[in-house]
This record gives structure tokens, C-alpha cells and sequence, in this order.
């Protein structure tokens, strides 16, 4: 799997770390729907094949944190294949939805 791309997923809902020891975040993406954040989308390259991914999720006044192996991540062997897939992700382009890449200084 070394140096392949996943793509990592942010929600209100639960919180992905990107910023794991053996991924190097290549760019971060803000979804909207119908003008409202939904989403950011994270394009990463694996650099390590045997890295866990932390997953936080605050439910209920209760925190569950879970460490993913990265290959059960679907995994792209180029990015654009990642492009594409994030292009299924999010829809169709429309005036009610949209992707906005952010800067660097903007990626947390």
C-alpha cells in the first residue's frame, strides 16, 4: 500500500487526526450543501503501510476514540483516482453544491 492515496473524512459527527505519523496530507477539501459546511475531505498519501488512522466521535456526552489499520481504507493508486472517487462523494456540481479546496495555512 505504500505510497498510495485514501481519502479521509471530517463531520460534525466525528473528527479523522490527519495529521498521523506515515500520512502526508496533500489537500483539503470543504463540501457545501445548499451553502452549509457538510463536510471536509482530506486527499492523503500513505507513506507507512502499518498506520493506524484515529477516529473521535462525541455521542451522547460520551467520547469513543477508534485506531483504524489504513487497509481498511479504499485506497487510489493515483490521485486522480482519488479526484474521481471525491467527485462520487460529493455529487454533481450545481449551484447546490460544492467543493472548495482550501489552502494550507487553512488545513487543521
Amino acid at each position: 500500500m505504500e505510497g498510495n492515496y485514501i481519502i479521509l473524512t471530517n463531520k460534525d459527527e466525528y473528527q479523522t487526526n490527519i495529521h498521523t505519523e506515515g500520512l502526508e496530507v496533500i489537500e483539503t477539501y470543504e463540501y457545501y450543501f445548499f451553502n452549509q459546511l457538510r463536510a471536509k475531505y482530506t486527499i492523503a498519501k500513505v507513506t507507512k503501510n502499518d498506520i493506524k488512522i484515529t477516529l473521535t466521535e462525541e455521542k451522547d456526552e460520551k467520547k469513543y476514540i477508534n485506531n483504524i489499520p489504513v487497509k481498511f481504507f479504499e485506497v487510489y493508486e493515483t490521485i486522480e483516482g482519488a479526484h474521481e472517487e471525491l467527485d462520487e462523494i460529493t455529487g454533481p456540481d450545481s449551484d447546490n453544491a460544492r467543493l472548495e479546496k482550501l489552502n494550507e495555512e487553512s488545513i487543521i
